[in-house]
């Protein structure tokens, strides 16, 4: 319909930016990733936003409620206002956006960011199981091992991919495997990291942090600071994190980070930990490029190690723009720049040893 513009592509920004005119008053559906980020571009452009969002709470794949009641004060306190809870009924140009309570809200422009869901028709009718994706195995097969599905449209342990880096990952392992140069290649999961790409807004989640703080099998530490905009939410079993919210809190998101991702011991003192104060060992090793192992996952979005930045810079990639054409690190989401930073610095002062891309 006229005045109705999905969030996908880059296409789709441009007819946007075209579209929203300043000032003018801008519905977005949808209050998850990519309906935030579309929300604040928009009202840092000056545009008047409200995000209509069927569930109680944003972002509810990644946070619980309290990061979202945060959050969505962050995000009000930049102008954005929310309705949740409640579905858009009709849109009208002119008329603006009717909503399934009755209300109405304001809109020139509606902007549409609600998800994707796979087409598995064919699918289905060929005999495949599907689970809102189609089932696969480590191998990434479905149950006709002569057909494979990677990224969105696959279901991996019950799990659908929904981000990039998961799908980068599956070529992988699927390409070792098609092309016989790994046959033991095998997909066992991605640890995600996401961020939300949103100026003035530090927001990472990871892992499972839908745990309860009552939980009897996970220890489980919250902290909130809805005055200054800060959560900080961790989850651990066994020392280690398997799940966070990071909200806030940017110093604290990093460490956390590391920590999550080479499955390492969390500090005893957790709290510091929370604020950002406490550099484990491991996390400062983490931190020092010097001491990174080649294996050590720095951009997330394109899958490139510090093995393959340090392979670029010996073919002859020597600053961090060279680096980002040779290997694509820090092309996606852009979060992984200062690290790669970091790491022509260090390269740039000494010719470390031998490193081979993992």
């Amino acid at each position: 319909a006229p005045g109705v513009c999905s969030f996908r592509t880059l296409l789709d920004c441009q007819r946007i930016l075209a579209l929203a005119k300043p000032g003018a008053p801008v519905a977005v559906l949808g209050g998850g990733l990519l309906g935030l980020e579309a929300a604040r571009g928009l009202a840092s452009r000056g545009n008047r936003v409200t995000v209509v969002h069927p569930v109680e709470h944003l972002m509810e794949r990644q946070l619980d409620p309290g990061a979202s009641r945060v959050l969505a004060g962050a995000l009000g306190g930049l102008g954005i206002e929310f309705r949740l809870g409640v579905h858009a009924a009709r849109y009208l140009p002119g008329d603006g956006l009717k909503l399934a309570d009755g209300s109405h809200v304001p809109a020139d422009l509606v902007v549409v960011s609600a998800g994707v869901r796979p087409e598995t028709t064919l699918a289905e009718a060929s005999g495949l199981i599907v689970d809102n994706g189609i089932v696969v195995d480590d191998c990434l097969r479905s149950n006709d091992f002569r057909v494979h599905a990677i990224g969105d449209c696959a279901r991996h342990c019950g799990t659908m991919a929904g981000l990039v880096q998961p799908a980068w990952e599956q070529c992988a392992v699927l390409a070792d495997l098609l092309a016989g140069t790994n046959p033991a290649a095998r997909y066992t999961g991605t640890p995600v990291v996401t961020r939300l790409k949103a100026r003035d807004i530090d927001l990472s989640a990871l892992g499972d942090v839908h745990v309860e703080p009552d939980n009897t099998d996970a220890e489980v530490l919250c902290l909130t600071d809805p005055t200054r905009g800060r959560y900080a939410k961790l989850v651990l079993r066994a020392d280690k994190v398997v799940g966070a919210i990071m909200l806030g809190v940017p110093d604290a998101a990093a460490s956390v980070a590391a920590l999550f991702t080479r499955g390492v011991a969390a500090p005893a003192d957790r709290l510091a930990l929370m604020l950002g104060r406490a550099l484990p060992h491991e996390s400062t090793q983490a931190a020092s490029p010097a001491l990174l192992p080649s294996s050590a996952m720095v951009c997330r979005c394109n899958t490139v190690t510090k093995g393959k930045l340090v392979d670029a810079w010996r073919a002859g990639a020597r600053d961090a723009d060279a680096l980002a054409g040779a290997t694509r690190a820090s092309t996606g989401c852009g979060g992984c720049r200062d690290t790669v930073c970091g790491i022509v610095d260090w390269l740039r002062g000494a010719d470390p040893p031998a490193t081979s891309a993992a």
